[in-house]
C-alpha cells in the first residue's frame, strides 16, 4: 500500500527530474505500478518458499515415516525370531524331559523286572528246599 508520504517522495522525486504534470503523474502511476509489480513478485517468491518448505516437510514427515514403518517391521522380525527361538528351546526341553521320563520308566521296570525275578528264584529256592525236607 501506497503511503502519502512515499507519494510525495515521488513527486519530490519526479519534478526533481524534470517532470511537471502530465508527465509527473504519469511518472507517479508508472512507479506505484513497478512498486505493485515488485510487492507482487515478494508476495509470489514468499508463497512459492512457503509452497517449497510444506512439501521438504511433508516428504521429511513420509520419509519419517517410512523408517518408523521399516524399525517396526525390523522389531518385528527380531520378536518372531526370539518367539521361534524360545518354542525350539521349549521343544528341545520337553523332548529332553520325554527321554529322561523314559529313561527312568525303563530303570523302573528293570527294578520291577530284577525284583520279580529275585521273588520267583525265592520261591522257586523254597520250594525246592521244602522238597528237600520232604
Amino acid at each position: 500500500m501506497t503511503t502519502p508520504s512515499s507519494l510525495q517522495h515521488l513527486k519530490e522525486h519526479g519534478e526533481g527530474l524534470g517532470f511537471s504534470e502530465a508527465e509527473l503523474v504519469e511518472f507517479i502511476k508508472e512507479q506505484l505500478a513497478l512498486e505493485r509489480a515488485d510487492r507482487q513478485a515478494e508476495r509470489e517468491e514468499r508463497e512459492k518458499e512457503k509452497e517449497r518448505m510444506e512439501k521438504q516437510a511433508e516428504r521429511e514427515a513420509k520419509e519419517e515415516e517410512k523408517t518408523r514403518e521399516r524399525e517396526r517391521q525390523h522389531r518385528e522380525k527380531e520378536m518372531k525370531f526370539h518367539q521361534a527361538e524360545a518354542a525350539e528351546k521349549e521343544k528341545e526341553r520337553q523332548e529332553e524331559e520325554k527321554r529322561r521320563q523314559f529313561e527312568l520308566d525303563k530303570a523302573d521296570k528293570e527294578k520291577q523286572e530284577e525284583e520279580r525275578q529275585r521273588q520267583s528264584e525265592a520261591t522257586e529256592k523254597e520250594s525246592w528246599n521244602r522238597n528237600d525236607k520232604s
